[in-house]
């Protein structure tokens, strides 16, 4: 299984359900961060505190990308998996399961701002080591903390490759923004435009990147099924 390009066939033959996820859970989750960084950059000139500004930016788009990726994992996984409505069973998982990734967003979202202020590279480490906790949550069915030493293994063991992955998928996210807000200048320099035009553009973009890793945590969890039950068999005949 190639998951980049199981990512593309899968995005392209199922936008609609992919762009209806989009539209419900991440469009509000949008506005509420656009509107709240407004406020919050307006107090912050006001009071000639931009740290702040750029701590809470951070921290309210990684709790917030944190917490609707289960939605899209769990519509992949239940695609992958034969189940019947897998939409439903996306919004499902998404109000049965997003308070518990809410609570873990937090510790896990404050750690990483932390570690970014301060030091830089322990945030990008516990970033990394624990991004796969919300699709794993739903692909084992359980909360957050009991996944979280999984999430660490496969972020261990697949270290450079999510780092590249998360790379990828800032640097597609950026290009694509810039192309479409450049774009946009060209006819019009309204405010409004410009902002509609980001927020379109995540809508649409952001689907492809959840079916992404979702793909890729789907192997690896594979993978380390069939390499542990590879190892139990060999400690049995051993």
């Amino acid at each position: 299984m190639n998951p980049m390009k199981e990512s593309i066939r899968f995005y392209a033959r199922n936008i609609e359900s992919l762009l209806l996820l989009s539209a419900v859970i991440l469009l509000p989750l949008l506005l509420v961060h656009n509107f709240t960084i407004n406020y919050v950059n307006f107090l912050a000139a006001l009071t000639g505190a931009p740290v702040v500004s750029s701590f809470y930016n951070l921290f309210l788009l990684l709790l917030f990308l944190t917490i609707v990726q289960i939605a899209f994992a769990q519509f992949v996984i239940s695609d992958l998996e034969d189940e019947e409505r897998p939409l439903r069973q996306a919004f499902r998982t998404f109000f049965e399961t997003g308070f518990p990734v809410f609570l873990f967003g937090i510790v896990y979202v404050l750690a990483v701002c932390f570690g970014l202020i301060l030091f830089v590279v322990p945030g990008v480490i516990l970033l990394i080591l624990f991004y796969l906790t919300p699709f794993l949550v739903v692909l084992k069915r359980k909360s957050p903390w009991q996944c979280m030493r999984s999430a660490f293994e496969l972020g261990k063991r697949h270290f450079v490759q999510l780092l590249g992955l998360i790379l990828l998928a800032s640097g597609i996210q950026w290009l694509i923004s810039l192309v479409g807000i450049v774009s946009v200048t060209y006819i019009t320099t309204s405010f409004g435009a410009v902002f509609f035009t980001q927020l379109l553009l995540t809508v649409l973009i952001f689907p492809f990147l959840a079916v992404l890793f979702t793909m890729y945590t789907y192997k690896w969890s594979e993978e380390s099924v069939r390499a542990e039950s590879a190892e139990s068999a060999a400690a049995l005949e051993g």
